[in-house]
């Protein structure tokens, strides 16, 4: 992956660094001891906050969810914003959207649950960047790219490590995504970033953490550069309290810590995904991806040598690993046919998870958007007959998807199941989350006409013509 290179305009970082600079000598004037919380509150048992959060993630996600790139979406407590008051002022509702190139500072809250308030943020750029930036709880982000480069390719971040008032919380931390085998080519704190995939990225007193969930970056910076895969991180040093120069080069690629991604709520990603386990996993050779820990498993495709795969989790024993592809598709491995450099796994199971889906009912409805209505069929193929019409605007609860048909989706019309196509519908669901039905009935095969090329007709003789 190559490395951006972005002239810096010194008035305008030298102005935005002094401002960073004061913002954390206060965080790190506030440090808590490893008992406390932010704020100096008692940690809230995740029993008791949990519900506060899930109901502070359903409103973002619903304010927030697939709103076009080149916005900035407010999913939760008012963000201060730079440069002007009447810009905070216009981006401070839930769910108000602004021009990303309009702003040149984002100021997130603390995740504060005795408030039922927290900081959420979607950043998402356009053109060759092509990236999201999801900021969650307590961060400053300053855009500090010249006018030769698109906004926000260089930027500055102060997230705040202090842990949060409930056990359920995440740290604050920025997601960084880019869509499926796209490279992003970013600046942050002075260091270069390719990045083709998801990051948590934080800072510390002194250093900047790029941690991989999927996919893969490259970090360049004092004339260096490392990369980490899925379940690593790369960390660089600064002096403390000012992330606008880096004084070292990339660290070498490390397990990634596996406390910062805990609670990370992934259903609010662009594109939600299973967190990894530390480290990685490699195909030695080809090797079959199964749908579960087990050789009679249905066959989902063969892995050539040399793949890199994400580590998702494990069956008790551990003997088959549960891995992410960088196309997203997860299956299950035969642990020994790979080369392990990974970590304690503390994901264990045997039924095999489904990718988070979105919150409330984005992710569990679809309404039917053609004009004229649809149908919905015995099975997922225009070949299966209609038993019901279903009129334009009805609601349908989303159940499954097809194993071979990927615009068929299987739903509840009312306790009538049946199947749908997916030109049809309207959701926000994240598709990839929905059960795949195995028993979905195969498409009928019809017999060709003997010397055509188009029209079928089934067989008197109950026989396959030529």
């Amino acid at each position: 992956m190559g490395t951006p290179s972005h002239p810096l305009n010194p008035l305008h970082f030298t102005l935005r660094r002094a401002v960073a600079l004061l913002i954390f000598a206060a965080l790190a004037g506030a440090a808590l001891s490893p008992l406390r919380a932010q704020d100096g509150l008692p940690l809230m048992p995740a029993e008791q906050c949990a519900p506060v959060l899930t109901h502070l993630w359903t409103t973002a996600s619903n304010a927030c969810v697939n709103k076009p790139a080149g916005y900035a979406c407010n999913g939760g407590a008012p963000a201060g914003v730079e440069p002007s008051a009447a810009l905070g002022a216009s981006f401070a509702p839930v769910g108000a959207l602004v021009e990303a190139s309009t702003l040149d500072a984002i100021d997130t809250q603390p995740i504060q649950v005795e408030n039922v308030s927290a900081g959420i943020v979607w950043l998402r750029l356009q053109d060759e960047s092509n990236a999201t930036f999801l900021l969650i709880g307590d961060i400053t982000l300053y855009d500090v790219t010249t006018p030769d480069f698109p906004p926000w390719t260089r930027s500055l971040l102060v997230t705040n490590p202090a842990p949060p008032s409930c056990a359920a919380a995440p740290i604050s931390g920025m997601v960084l995504q880019t869509p499926y085998g796209q490279q992003a080519n970013l600046v942050i704190n002075g260091a270069s970033v390719a990045i083709i995939g998801t990051a948590l990225v934080r800072t510390t007193e002194s250093e900047t953490v790029f941690s991989m969930i999927s996919g893969r970056a490259t970090v360049f910076s004092q004339g260096q550069r490392q990369s980490a895969l899925p379940g690593q991180q790369i960390r660089v040093s600064y002096p403390p309290g000012n992330f606008s120069f880096p004084i070292s080069a990339p660290s070498l690629p490390e397990l990634i810590d596996p406390v910062p991604l805990q609670n990370l709520p992934v259903a609010l990603f662009d594109r939600p995904l299973l967190l990894p386990q530390p480290g990685y996993l490699t195909t030695t050779g080809t090797v079959n991806l199964r749908t579960a820990p087990d050789v009679y498993a249905a066959l989902l495709r063969e892995l050539p040598g040399g793949e890199v795969l994400t580590l998702l989790g494990a069956n008790p024993d551990q003997t088959w690993y549960h891995v992410q592809l960088d196309s997203g598709e997860t299956g299950w491995v035969f642990a020994e046919l790979l080369v392990r450099n990974i970590g304690a796994i503390s994901a264990l199971y045997t039924a095999t998870p489904l990718p988070p889906q979105r919150l409330g009912e984005l992710g569990t409805r679809a309404r039917v958007r053609a004009a004229d209505g649809a149908n919905l069929r015995s099975g997922p193929d225009l070949g299966f007959r209609a038993i019901a019409r279903v009129g334009s605007g009805t609601l349908v609860d989303l159940m499954a998807r097809s194993p071979y048909s990927p615009d068929w989706l299987k739903v509840n019309v009312g306790g009538t199941v049946g199947w749908m196509s997916l030109l049809t519908l309207d959701t926000q669901a994240f598709l990839e989350a929905l059960p795949i039905d195995w028993n979905a009935p195969l498409p009928p095969t019809p017999t060709p006409l003997p010397g055509s090329f188009g029209n079928a007709f089934p067989d008197p003789e109950g026989e396959t013509g030529e």
